[in-house]
């Protein structure tokens, strides 16, 4: 073992160690709520193997160490107490934390062998329904601040307390309601009385996790003096969100909302689970004069194109785009990079019913993964010797559920356009809740003639759109990631599924292309 010590080596019997560590995190804790009195101040590091460790400083040694460590810099410490980790709120789950004392030293040092582990980030969807998670440890999200309310004050214990409730949306449309109190309202309050038209970018480091009483129902609250709101940083955590965003140029709207905070309507995770959902028609959202994200409740009719439900996507993690065929080979013209091989993603173009209108939906690969419950690369590699539709995908048809889709002008203004879905909800409770009128509506008579149909050439002929679909010419990678100006880049970096379904990459000969 060399001069310093790693987390993971330190000990309750040792009070000499030294260690070399980067500051995250540096603040001041009061001696009560309100008072200027300090209590003591708090250091969180991080090591060289990425080992977080709490550290802190009593009342009696803050005029020794009240101006020292910057957060981001790296210092060596020697001489300091190895104690159980007492924090009820914990910024690390190492059993120990550092208490300095009288004797302990430190110096600021090169960082060139210390990595830069500065945040934990979980993704939205980890956080719903996982009951692996440790409510009492503090974590860090990234997403765009889209929907603020108003401040409101509150009175909790005799003791008068201001929050703001915000939403924030991550790279694939998931979002998660946070509540801020006291001291970080003024920062949040400015963006919402900005006004501002384009979301903001927000890492909400050590904050805390909150479940309802629901099942899956969770919140981010900040943790008393410990969390930190970043905004819109050039750090490589904030460059790599923006980069993971879906379609560059869809933009969801900043809401600013001068009504009761989110706590009154009892808010969840999910707006779809929401007793205040509000939907729209199809008819209605033709009839719209502006743009956003809606809910529409309807039921699957039909399967507009059964044989061009998939496409070959880049293997780039946060890409997703459709490769093509450029001078011989695959290339993907968003990262400018050619591949050999390419994965296999859900491409399903819908025809979907409500009790006066239709309309064409896009379902991409998440949905339909959620929806059918294999992969689109396992699913293929079931059907690949056959050219009729696979039976996973026509079974969707007579399904009734909730879309929350994309309406842009051109979606409205042309009628063959397929509004993307960013979203689906099956509960049958919310069905029955907002439109228990979708539930019931026949399944046409000429279906279910079609259906029971013995011939299985009359039966293929109407199930099948070969004539019209490259899938009987082409390989397997000829499905469009695209269609017309319907676009959406499927980013897996955040999605629900990633932990549950096995990606494969499929090598496609491109000499068979020509």
């Amino acid at each position: 073992m060399g001069m310093y010590s790693v987390a993971t080596e330190l000990s309750t019997f040792k009070k000499t160690s030294a260690i070399k560590a980067r500051v995250i995190r540096t603040y001041l804790v009061p001696l009560r709520k309100g008072s200027s009195e300090i209590k003591s101040k708090e250091i969180v590091f991080h090591d060289s193997e990425g080992t977080v460790i709490h550290a802190t400083i009593p009342k009696s040694l803050l005029d020794k160490f009240i101006n020292s460590f910057e957060e981001c810099k790296v210092y060596a410490v020697k001489n300091f107490f190895v104690v159980s980790n007492y924090l009820f709120y914990k910024t690390s789950l190492h059993e120990y934390m550092m208490q300095f004392n009288h004797d302990t030293i430190w110096k600021e040092i090169r960082s060139d062998n210390i990595p830069w582990h500065m945040y934990r980030l979980k993704s939205s969807p980890s956080l719903r329904g996982n009951p692996s998670l440790n409510e009492k440890e503090l974590i860090d999200i990234i997403g765009r601040v889209v929907e603020i309310h108003a401040p409101q004050q509150k009175t909790f214990g005799g003791h008068n307390a201001k929050l703001i409730d915000f939403v924030l949306e991550d790279s694939l449309g998931n979002r998660i309601s946070c509540t801020f109190w006291d001291d970080y309202v003024p920062k949040i309050e400015a963006y919402y009385q900005s006004e501002l038209t384009d979301p903001v970018v927000v890492l909400i480091q050590f904050c805390r996790i909150k479940y309802g009483v629901r099942d899956g129902d969770v919140k981010i609250c900040s943790a008393y003096d410990v969390t930190q709101a970043l905004f819109d940083l050039d750090s490589q955590e904030f460059k790599t969100f923006r980069e993971s965003l879906r379609d560059p140029e869809y933009q969801t709207p900043m809401r600013s909302i001068a009504s009761l905070s989110s706590l009154s309507y009892n808010n969840t995770f999910d707006e779809s689970t929401s007793h205040g959902m509000d939907l729209v028609t199809i008819t209605e959202l033709y009839g719209m004069d502006k743009i956003g994200e809606f809910w529409v409740a309807a039921k699957i009719n039909g399967i507009e194109t059964p044989n061009d439900w998939f496409y070959l996507s880049c293997p780039r993690k946060g890409c997703n785009k459709k490769l093509k065929v450029s001078e011989g080979v695959l290339k993907c013209f968003k990262c400018n990079t050619t591949w050999e091989d390419g994965v296999l993603r859900f491409k399903v173009k819908l025809r979907v019913v409500d009790m006066k209108g239709n309309a064409s939906f896009m379902l991409w690969d998440r949905e339909c993964f959620e929806l059918i419950g294999i992969a689109a690369s396992d699913l293929h590699e079931l059907h690949k010797d056959t050219t009729k539709p696979p039976k996973q995908i026509q079974d969707l048809v007579n399904r009734c559920m909730l879309f929350r889709i994309s309406a842009k002008t051109e979606h409205i203004s042309k009628l063959d356009s397929a509004f993307p879905v960013f979203k689906i909800n099956t509960d049958q409770q919310l069905l029955k809740q907002h439109c228990p009128e979708i539930l019931g509506i026949p399944e046409e008579e000429v279906n279910t003639k079609m259906l029971s149909l013995e011939d299985d050439e009359i039966r293929e002929g109407f199930l099948s759109d070969e004539a019209d679909s490259p899938i009987a010419t082409l390989p397997p990678f000829s499905g469009e990631a695209a269609d017309g100006s319907v676009k959406r880049s499927l980013i897996d970096e955040f999605s629900s599924t990633q932990g549950c379904k096995k990606v494969k990459q499929h090598r496609v000969k491109v000499e068979k292309i020509d």
